[in-house]
């Protein structure tokens, strides 16, 4: 399991519905040792398939929780090989139009340390972004998050009429 998943694209190129098809393959393929948690910062409610949502003013709040999460695993993790199963499920969390918490200090803080223990501790992190230029990333969150899975999608073709 990778721990961060990028996938870029302009405007209109298919992200969320990739992010939506990922999370639908994940529950069909994991079933109950697969949670999904989502930040759509844009426009909430447009991910399905989600057990727990947040917006863009509850996206540190909903990170914070990841991080606890995974932290805890983590200290246990020396015990134990992490192994997902329906009481203790594979977090997978989804952030559709990831520019605004690249931002934030705090949000970015709390996507570094995911990236950093989420594979050791169950925890899978996939963002959706428009833009990877570095003065939009952290440098090191940008590097962390293109040494994993990346998904280009190309713009979509103009059709003329």
């Amino acid at each position: 399991m990778p721990a961060t998943h990028l996938i870029t694209g302009r405007l209109g190129s298919g992200k969320t519905r990739t992010i939506e098809q990922l999370i639908a393959t994940e529950k069909l393929t994991h079933g109950p040792a697969v949670t999904v948690w989502g930040i759509e910062t844009a426009a909430p409610g447009r991910l399905t398939g989600l057990d727990r949502t947040a917006d863009a003013d509850q996206a540190v709040q909903l990170l914070t929780k990841a991080s606890a999460l995974a932290g805890r695993r983590f200290a246990h993790a020396h015990q134990r090989e992490y192994e997902p199963s329906a009481a203790e499920p594979r977090l997978l969390l989804v952030i559709d139009d990831a520019e605004p918490l690249l931002a934030d200090t705090e949000a970015a803080g709390l996507l570094q340390f995911l990236a950093v223990i989420g594979r050791k501790s169950g925890v899978e992190t996939v963002l959706a972004a428009t833009d990877t230029r570095l003065n939009v990333w952290p440098p090191a969150l940008l590097r962390r998050f293109t040494s994993d899975i990346v998904t280009q999608l190309p713009s979509r073709p103009r059709i003329q009429d």
